[in-house]
């Protein structure tokens, strides 16, 4: 939303206590919503009757945009359907979607549900035996792969995997066997339309029902094995139906969403069902490395996006500043100065003076725009979530005219459990909670616990994990620390299982030092350790894009990265910004010794989820050695 239509906010209200008092019509409006759209897919072919030709999905994999209007939308569903049932598939048999975000994936996703069979996401930068793991504890029959690399590493598990009977390839360019159990998409769709088998088709969908199985969602594996969240229709309509509450009179039926997040995260899947639910239009980002591209080109209104990204665009921001002539800097200064005065009488509840509405103008027309048109020219609203963000940063983007907020949740809560929006947002909190979702904090841990809707139904063949995974009166556990404020907006403090325990017995939350030293363009990833250890201490891999221009400008030789990192100039510059950064945290939370990696964490290599979360029993159980080391007196 841009600065100048934003109103001053007033005084917070007190939503969590609000929606407790609207409890019992909200719950009405919700089962309304519910009788009214059956289940997701159902939704989307009615849907279909009402928008007709009207454009719904663009996506560009062979270099140019195609767009799919909601009647194709609709055709193609029923064709996967067809080609489901002909290939013996049965309802509540399972498909996997293994491909990076394009319409196939939602296709498939839709026209797997019309059938009432339960689609398995699956993160297109697994590996071989990550796919392998999820093919055989989902059972899953049927699996759409995206591009060449999911399809081979799909096709070696066919001969791996009893369940495991067909391959259905979404890219045309793929080079596939000669082998009667693989098809590609086109030729699936063609199959499928000559099934014949539409009313077979309509009569499922007479039987489609919110409580039915929508999906399994695995979660990233953080912790362990991953485990399969069984969600129903319910669970995920009820999320993107809550979240709608929290942008109310906000979109319309001719809004747009870049899809960017993985659609195998449940954050972009029932954000997705929300979207299709309000008529708007989806555009696809395949490749997160030509975001700004895809962003200019969809011009989209709202989006879903990662922390990382803000975090790069503020720091690249200003690594650039540093480098442009005095004047340049000078005016983009003062640009940033006026605007965070003028955001600050917004949060304030206050219109801005006349004077300083002008100079905002002014601001605005020489640096701010600049900042906030790099998200294209239409944007009003974006959310992120998966991981913290310095509030520094979001507050930095509202000033240059676009609000950039957070949410709360797990994949077991579909996920949404609390999140700010455009009418109720606190910097650094992760928002009031969602419409019908309780929210207690245990007195004795200081966990978050919630109840709601939105809750998942079980761990797919894990009773004992189910079990775990609840109070003894039914709360879910979120294994999240956090606390509430006077107005009911939920703030995250630390993750119970990353809490360090220092020798002396002070309880560390690692979180917070990672988030703060990460927000510098200098750090990639860190990861803080010292659990049982006298003092903390940090592995951290550089921002070598960074760090490589800042050693040339600084006179540091180096013919690899394993000699950069090794210089003493090097390791004196991270140690300034370790200092500089820590100055304000207690000494027990201070990062007492570093040690800079020259590879970059990975999802190959196993120190971070598909969802960019730093494993850090994997980190360090890897680097045992070099962590030990920091530890000799």
């Amino acid at each position: 939303m841009a600065y100048n239509t934003l109103k001053a906010l007033g005084p917070r209200e007190n939503l969590t206590e609000k929606y407790r008092k609207d409890k019992a019509v909200l719950e009405k409006e919700f089962q309304k919503h519910l009788d009214e759209w059956k289940q997701t897919a159902v939704m989307v072919v009615n849907l279909a009757k009402k928008y007709g030709d009207r454009e719904q999905l663009h996506h560009k994999p062979y270099g140019q945009w195609e767009t799919f209007s909601w009647n194709q939308v609709s055709e193609i569903m029923f064709a996967v359907a067809g080609a489901l049932l002909n290939s013996g598939l049965k309802e509540g048999d399972r498909t996997g979607i293994f491909s990076p975000n394009r319409a196939e994936w939602h296709l498939s996703d839709l026209g797997s549900q019309l059938v009432r069979c339960v689609p398995v996401p699956i993160y297109a930068t697994n590996t071989e035996k990550e796919v392998e793991y999820l093919v055989n504890d989902a059972e899953i029959k049927v699996l759409f792969a995206g591009r060449q690399m999911h399809y081979d590493r799909s096709y070696a598990l066919l001969d791996k995997c009893p369940s495991l009977e067909k391959i259905v390839v979404f890219h045309r360019g793929t080079k596939i066997h000669d082998d009667k159990r693989v098809v590609m998409w086109d030729d699936f769709l063609e199959e499928g339309r000559k099934a014949g088998r539409k009313g077979e088709i309509e009569e499922i969908m007479g039987r489609a029902h919110y409580d039915d199985i929508c999906t399994i969602i695995y979660t990233s594996g953080t912790t362990g094995e991953p485990k399969g969240a069984v969600h129903t229709h319910k669970s995920l309509m009820q999320n993107s139906w809550g979240v709608g509450r929290y942008v109310e009179g906000c979109f319309t039926d001719n809004d747009s969403d870049l899809c960017m997040l993985p659609l195998t995260h449940v954050l972009q899947r029932s954000w997705d069902f929300g979207i299709f639910s309000m008529g708007m239009q989806i555009w696809y980002c395949e490749d997160h490395n030509q975001i700004l591209e895809y962003l200019v080109e969809a011009n989209p209104t709202v989006m879903n996006g990662a922390p990382r990204i803000f975090e790069k665009i503020y720091s690249t921001l200003y690594t650039k500043i540093k480098e442009a002539s005095p004047v340049k800097q000078k005016i983009f200064h003062w640009s940033v100065a006026v605007g965070q005065k003028h955001g600050d009488k917004v949060l304030a509840g206050k219109q801005p003076g006349p004077w300083l509405s002008l100079k905002r103008k002014i601001a605005d027309k020489l640096v701010l725009h600049k900042i906030k048109d790099l998200f294209g020219k239409n944007m009003h609203h974006v959310n992120y979530g998966g991981a913290a963000l310095n509030p520094e940063i979001e507050r930095f983007f509202f000033n240059c005219g676009m609000l950039v907020v957070s949410g709360y949740g797990l994949t077991e809560t579909s996920p949404v459990i609390s999140m700010n929006g455009p009418h109720c947002f606190k910097f650094g909190s992760i928002g009031p909670a969602n419409p019908l979702v309780d929210i207690r904090i245990d007195p004795e841990t200081g966990e978050i616990q919630a109840k709601g809707p939105n809750i998942f139904k079980e761990y797919y063949k894990k009773p004992d994990k189910t079990k775990e995974a609840f109070t003894e009166d039914g709360w879910f556990r979120t294994g999240d620390i956090g606390r509430f404020d006077e107005d009911g907006y939920l703030y995250i403090t630390d993750r119970l299982k990353d809490l360090i325990i220092t020798s002396g017995g002070k309880n560390i939350a690692p979180q917070m030092i990672e988030l703060m030293m990460a927000e510098d363009h200098f750090i990639e990833y860190i990861a803080v350790v010292g659990d049982g250890r006298k003092y903390i201490t940090a592995l951290i891999v550089p921002s070598f894009e960074n760090l490589e221009d800042w050693a040339k400008k600084n006179g540091v030789a180096f013919s690899s990265r394993e000699d950069l990192i090794k210089d003493p100039k090097v390791i004196a510059y991270y140690q300034q910004i370790i200092d500089k950064r820590q100055k304000d945290l207690g000494q027990v939370e201070r990062i007492k010794r570093f040690t800079l990696l020259a590879k970059e964490f990975s999802q190959e290599t196993g120190e971070i989820t598909p969802t960019m979360k730093v494993k850090r029993k994997v980190v360090q159980e890897k680097y045992k050695e070099l962590i030990d080391e920091m530890y000799v007196e």
